[in-house]
């Protein structure tokens, strides 16, 4: 499959003005962030395993929805990605954990992304075949580009737009880097204990 040509904007000035592109302030997702951040540090050890990262996503979508939504963003539901929309300017938000954002080594997903996700963020069918078709706009079936708002298990934040295929992200066509802490606000996650389920396909449940 080809390579992407990413485009990353790290330099604050940057960042406030791509931002408002997307009729957005920085200080809107910090707030989502910090939402999710709180809601994953309020886990008990007598909760599921899981219960940081999913109370982070639940509570991550609802601040996404809570800042965003009004004149020009809405919910959306597109392939059951819980985010918001902009249809004017043709761009869907949504919430994902990851390991750590803001560094050279892309995110990873702290759950593997289902088929809704991939059908919105795959690469084309040329790609697959090996075709090149030169520069790739991302855009999918529904003609809009889909960016998550993207929280580490550091605290920190970036706003990125990733190429998703067979449940991994593979490629990017942005990263905008958002914050990143100097300190870490959740454990380092344990490859048996996070979320094996995305939250776009049904939970399905190992046998015992």
């Amino acid at each position: 499959m080809p390579t992407f040509r990413t485009v990353t904007v790290s330099v604050l000035a940057e960042i406030e003005t791509r931002l408002a592109d997307f009729g957005l302030v920085r200080d809107q997702l910090l707030t989502i962030a910090r939402t999710a951040r709180a809601y994953a540090d309020d886990a008990s050890p007598s909760m599921p395993l899981n219960a940081a990262g999913l109370l982070s996503y639940i509570y991550g979508v609802e601040a996404l929805r809570q800042q965003l939504v009004g004149p020009d963003y809405f919910p959306d539901r597109t392939c059951g990605i819980e985010g918001v929309i902009h249809r004017d300017r043709s761009i869907r938000l949504a919430f994902q954990n990851v390991d750590k954002c803001c560094v050279d080594m892309p995110p990873i997903p702290r759950n593997e992304k289902g088929g809704g996700a991939a059908s919105l963020s795959a690469p084309s069918l040329f790609v697959h075949c090996g075709i090149e078709v030169g520069p790739l706009t991302g855009v999918r079936q529904d003609g809009v580009l889909t960016y998550y708002v993207m929280v580490g298990l550091d605290g920190s934040v970036e706003l990125s737009c990733p190429i998703i295929d067979r449940g991994k992200y593979v490629d990017w066509h942005e990263r905008i880097f958002i914050y990143s802490p100097g300190g870490e606000w959740e454990a380092a996650p344990d490859a048996d204990k996070d979320p094996i389920e995305d939250f776009d396909i049904s939970v399905s449940f190992k046998e015992v």
